[in-house]
């Protein structure tokens, strides 16, 4: 690595895959990585494809996504400090989805061979990366609950509370991306996000031109999502 080595070398400790790690371990694990910045709608990999990197999203977002007959469903959009591909890595050797980047993206790419090869021995980072693992996990399993248990409305605000810092107070945010993958990523069609986001309004929540959306009072709208609410 050279160029911005010590600035991502920064930002990795934030990266729940490396948080923790003394800056001697890092430097090895990531031993003939690369800098990349890749332009929009760039396919990173193609589900099914043998893994011979995963990577690290430094900016930018990465659409994950599954080919079910022919159609493509959209699982994740990936952001800053998100790992990609870590779990094929250490499972089948295949790709289980296809990453593609949105807009522009920089990432580190890690080549996985030479990666597993220099965990060998080291079962104290190899139990660290395990536990990372099995906390994302349970964040998925959180997220397929809340499609399952809470309304449109209450979807499209969580996403939308994911995008602020803060917890009290007024806002304003964009949307990251196309509304349509917003809709997909949170399973719903794109009428059905207009409409949540009109039930939104009534909570404060006004949708602008150019993508730009005006929270109110963020404490209204979190208690509004965290509500036990069907329909």
């Amino acid at each position: 690595m050279q160029g911005l080595e010590r600035d991502v070398l920064l930002q990795l400790q934030f990266v729940p895959l490396f948080t923790g790690l003394v800056e001697k371990d890092v430097r090895g694990l990531l031993d003939g990585a690369e800098l990349l910045v890749l332009d929009h709608e760039h396919e990173l990999y193609r589900e099914g494809q043998p893994v011979e990197f995963f990577y690290v999203v430094l900016d930018g977002h990465v659409e994950l996504s599954l080919d079910s007959g022919g159609r493509r469903s959209v699982v994740e959009v990936a952001r800053r400090n998100a790992v990609l591909g870590d779990a094929a890595m250490f499972g089948s050797g295949r790709y289980i989805m296809t990453a593609r980047v949105l807009t522009q993206a920089s990432l580190l790419a890690i080549p996985a061979v030479a990666f597993r090869a220099r965990l060998e021995g080291r079962f104290d980072i190899m139990l660290h990366m395990l536990a990372t693992m099995s906390l994302r996990l349970r964040m998925l399993i959180r997220q397929i609950a809340e499609l399952k248990l809470k309304t449109t409305a209450q979807r499209l605000g969580s996403f939308l509370l994911t995008m602020v810092e803060a917890e009290t107070g007024r806002a304003e945010l964009r949307f990251p991306y196309d509304k349509r993958l917003v809709a997909d990523q949170l399973g719903m069609k794109p009428e059905s996000l207009s409409r949540a986001l009109a039930k939104l309004g009534r909570l404060g929540v006004e949708s602008r031109p150019d993508n730009l959306v005006v929270i109110a009072r963020i404490e209204r709208l979190r208690d509004f999502c965290a509500e036990d609410e069907t329909g």
